[in-house]
């Protein structure tokens, strides 16, 4: 990537509360503009629900994986995991779990909530969104403080609303993906980008320092609407549960999810950038996850 000028545009990030569906519509989804709206999910009945020993009670139908480490940048380890036996460590202040000098905290990431618990879509509500997309998956995630998803892009659109703790995202614009070096590690519907913001090398990354990343923080009740193709790094700085929600319109069915799908078809054959973030290597061969690790939800 060469040195060339960068969008000086300064990105903004509007925090409204009591943000109406209409002006919701108007003036972001539409435009495709982020918004963090303050407090939408506070009435939920999760808010006054979910909790680390409420999950911990309830009968999961398939077991669960965490994934240790940054999986965007870096490989990370993975395994299949009892969730009451995950809480419970989640609950004791003493386990390794939350050892704050380590970079491989176990984290549940990306389970497909309603699947394991059918019962809870009772317990949210982002209509918001769902109501103007056609195909919608709404992931689960709950983690010790200090757990990164690092750096991407969604091709959908995506709301993610905290339940427990605090989240701190960053995120850059689409028209400084130039700054992000984008990377040829495969993941589904996103696409990834080298920078570790905490770790990484100016002088090999040097248009980094252009991406000037605004920086939210979600608070329980908060939603935050993403749009297609911002980049957002996400950091829980507490324990954590949230929920996101990825939808896509009809113009998204279209460009972004019939590709993807032909995309994924040849990466799962092998034909498709090898190097990922849904495969592992198990005695010199390469095994998905959701086939070695039962009723991981990726798909």
């Amino acid at each position: 990537m060469d040195g060339g000028a960068v969008s000086a545009d300064k990105p903004e990030i509007d925090r409204v509360e009591g943000l109406t569906t209409e002006e919701f519509v108007k003036s972001y989804f539409k435009k495709k503009r982020p918004v963090l709206m303050v407090g939408a999910g506070k009435h939920w009945p999760a808010m006054g629900k979910w909790s680390l020993e409420w999950f911990a009670d309830l009968e999961p139908r398939d077991q669960l994986y965490t994934e240790a480490g940054n999986v965007i940048q870096g490989e990370a380890d993975f395994a299949v995991t009892n969730l009451r036996d995950y809480l419970r460590r989640l609950m004791d202040p003493a386990d390794p779990i939350h050892d704050v000098g380590g970079k491989k905290r176990p984290y549940l990431s990306l389970i497909n909530i309603f699947r394991v618990f059918p019962q809870l879509a009772e317990d949210v509500d982002v209509s918001i969104l769902t109501d103007r997309t056609y195909l919608n998956v709404m992931y689960g995630w709950i983690g010790p403080a200090g757990t990164v998803t690092g750096y991407h892009t969604d091709w959908s659109d995506n709301i993610l609303t905290q339940i427990v703790g605090r989240k701190r995202l960053m995120l850059v614009p689409p028209n400084r993906t130039r700054t992000m070096y984008v990377t040829d590690r495969y993941e589904f519907r996103s696409e990834l980008s080298a920078i570790e913001p905490t770790d990484y090398d100016p002088a090999r990354f040097p248009l980094y320092q252009q991406a000037d990343p605004v920086t939210v923080v979600l608070e329980p009740g908060d939603m935050l609407y993403v749009p297609p193709r911002w980049w957002h790094r996400v950091e829980s700085l507490d324990i954590s549960i949230s929920i996101n929600n990825f939808g896509q319109d009809l113009i998204g069915l279209v460009r972004y999810e019939a590709p993807a799908r032909v995309r994924e078809a040849l990466h799962r054959r092998g034909l498709y950038r090898r190097t990922c973030t849904c495969h592992m290597w198990i005695d010199g061969k390469r095994v998905a996850k959701t086939t070695k690790l039962v009723g991981a939800p990726y798909r």
